[in-house]
């Protein structure tokens, strides 16, 4: 079989037209998802665009094997709450179901349009048509609607759905991009930018093969990976990530009341168990996988009415102790409410702490906050801030530019409270419990995530779009992530890779990211830092072992990073280096910044 062709979607919603493009070239120089975005964003967005406006364009991003482990979507843009590269994923079934429409490279936005619209995809069918009835509804009230609609109009049912809520169409730059029930592309305002589209919505159904180059390749890869991981998916059906959030407060690794102290007894509170004996209901898995690592949860009488959702240290750790809610009774809620609002709840929970320390401390006032008693731990006033935030009123048309933006508003005084440095929240995470997860968060080019997302065997892997909750696994398998993903490649496509292949994919999906970010302004040696907290601001664990950073030590590890990625001492590549890799179209744009 010839080696596999790669097509993608691209929407014109200014001119109101649609083309399919082949993009197989660049496919095999950069695989997809979060490398070719990075790639996309180089090409097709001017220096010093605007995120809000028509310039930007917003790429939802599948690669090589999506649905084969797991089914990641990546979707890119240029950030609104950095105005450097940005990215987020979720998992879920949207990206298998683009394959199977025949756009196995994703879609394309550009544009803007007048008016609100969502994107109908039936293979060859694409459309772009009206969404008034949907404007104003919350991401999954939208795709409930569409799918009845849809329905009742053409017969045809079982699409999938990527929408955004109220924060979106509001182009509040923490919102995010909802699929189904609790997948979310959350990251880096990622709804925004489709907010400022005026696209509420996708509609996809597929029906084509996705004709693999080798299938029986990829049977054996899978058989030994179900066979090998026969212990891993009994722990992850029943407690999926709802673990980590609590493991990580006994390690130090979590936030407590906006990152001020290092444990409180509240902390206590979120054992998985309490989960899933009062509120566990099912497991679920993303397409294809035979894991099931989710674990939703049903509330029929929570404080102000029936929610689902799911919870792990990503959405809830944010708020649990960091906020002061005590325990699953009000955290499941204010999750869904979140989620109802469409926005990230990594980044609107900092916000939101942020505030609260501000009012403790009596730098934000009662009459600031436009009569909110913003107390640790009241879920009543975090709402009523939640909702001004997502429909920007008062107080909230401030807070809904992100922590970096509405610090400049607010003043200076509120800044060393605010836990950024990029301008994206430092999610949960407690950088005082790990000199690793301090790197992880400051080392990396498009924000403050967490996981090592800045890393380059990471940020390869998120573009093949395999499930990142098997890459330990992956690992440990095949003695390497090379091991499993080059044959894997051959089974799909028929690419025949060697290591050295691999390792320089590896590097150039990192560095084009990077490339990408220091034309828009990122300066590692300035912008890869933590908040002054991290580092002068002695906390405690549970059993009064003290933490805090030693800046000399994290500014020595800091170096080897850069080295370890290829990079010189201060952070920047050499003009060889991104010739070496086949990146050198971005040394014009880059001169003044390159080692």
């Amino acid at each position: 079989m010839p080696e596999k062709r790669f097509q993608l979607l691209e929407v014109d919603l200014s001119r109101q037209s649609v083309r399919t493009i082949d993009v197989t070239e660049d496919v095999k120089k950069f695989l997809g998802g979060r490398s070719l975005g990075a790639k996309i964003l180089w090409d097709c967005v001017p220096p010093d665009a605007d995120p809000m406006g028509k310039e930007n364009v917003l790429y939802i991003g599948i690669g090589p094997i999506t649905g084969l482990m797991g089914s990641v979507t990546n979707v890119s843009a240029k950030s609104p709450l950095t105005n450097l590269r940005g990215e987020s994923n979720m998992n879920g079934h949207f990206g298998v179901e683009l394959a199977y429409a025949g756009y196995n490279a994703g879609i394309l936005v550009r544009g803007k349009s007048d008016k609100p619209v969502y994107l109908y995809i039936n293979d060859d069918q694409v459309e772009i048509r009206d969404a008034a009835s949907v404007w104003g509804k919350s991401g999954l009230a939208c795709q409930q609607t569409l799918h009845r609609t849809i329905k009742m109009d053409t017969g045809e049912q079982n699409f999938r759905f990527l929408s955004i809520g109220p924060a979106g169409e509001h182009q509040v730059r923490n919102a995010d991009i909802c699929h189904d029930l609790y997948h979310h592309a959350a990251r880096l305002g990622m709804g925004a930018v489709m907010g400022s589209k005026k696209l509420k919505a996708i509609a996809v159904k597929g029906s084509q093969s996705l004709g693999y180059a080798h299938p029986e390749i990829i049977y054996d890869l899978t058989k030994k990976i179900h066979h090998e991981t026969r212990l891993y998916r009994t722990k992850q059906r029943r407690w999926g990530h709802s673990t980590s959030m609590a493991s990580r407060y006994y390690k130090t690794k979590e936030g407590v009341k906006n990152k001020q102290t290092g444990w409180d007894d509240m902390c206590d509170l979120f054992n998985p168990m309490r989960l899933e004996q009062q509120y566990k209901v099912w497991g679920d898995s993303c397409h294809g996988c035979f894991v099931g690592c989710k674990v939703p949860y049903l509330r029929r009488e929570p404080p102000l009415g029936p929610v689902a959702g799911e919870l792990r240290h990503d959405n809830a750790g944010g708020w649990s102790a960091n906020a002061m809610i005590p325990g699953y009774e009000l955290q499941t809620y204010l999750c869904s409410y979140v989620d109802y609002l469409g926005l990230d709840s990594e980044d609107v929970s900092a916000v939101v702490t942020w505030m609260m320390e501000c009012y403790e401390k009596g730098i934000v006032t009662r009459e600031d906050l436009g009569g909110i008693d913003l107390t640790w731990g009241n879920l009543e006033a975090i709402c009523v801030l939640l909702k001004k935030i997502a429909y920007r009123e008062g107080i909230g048309d401030i807070l809904a530019d992100g922590l970096k933006m509405a610090t400049q508003t607010l003043g200076d005084k509120t800044r060393p409270f605010a836990m950024t440095h990029k301008g994206t929240a430092l999610s949960s995470y407690e950088p005082r419990g790990s000199m690793k997860d301090a790197l992880d968060l400051a080392v990396t080019a498009v924000g403050e995530l967490h996981g090592g997302r800045g890393t380059p065997l990471r940020i390869v892997y998120d573009s093949l779009t395999a499930c990142s909750f098997l890459r330990r696994e992956i690992d440990r398998i095949f003695q390497g992530v090379a091991g499993w993903a080059i044959p894997m490649l051959q089974g799909a496509c028929g690419w025949q890779l060697t290591a050295d292949d691999w390792e320089r994919m590896m590097m150039r999906a990192a560095t084009m990211e990077r490339c990408y970010s220091l034309r828009e302004g990122h300066r590692p040696l300035r912008d890869d830092l933590l908040p002054e907290r991290f580092f002068s601001e002695i906390i405690h664990d549970k059993y009064g072992e003290a933490k805090v950073l030693n800046r000399d030590e994290f500014l020595a590890e800091r170096k080897r990073r850069y080295r370890s990625y290829g990079l010189a001492d201060d952070g920047r590549p050499t003009r060889e280096f991104l010739e070496d890799l086949g990146l050198g179209f971005t040394v014009p744009s880059l001169k003044q910044h390159l080692s």
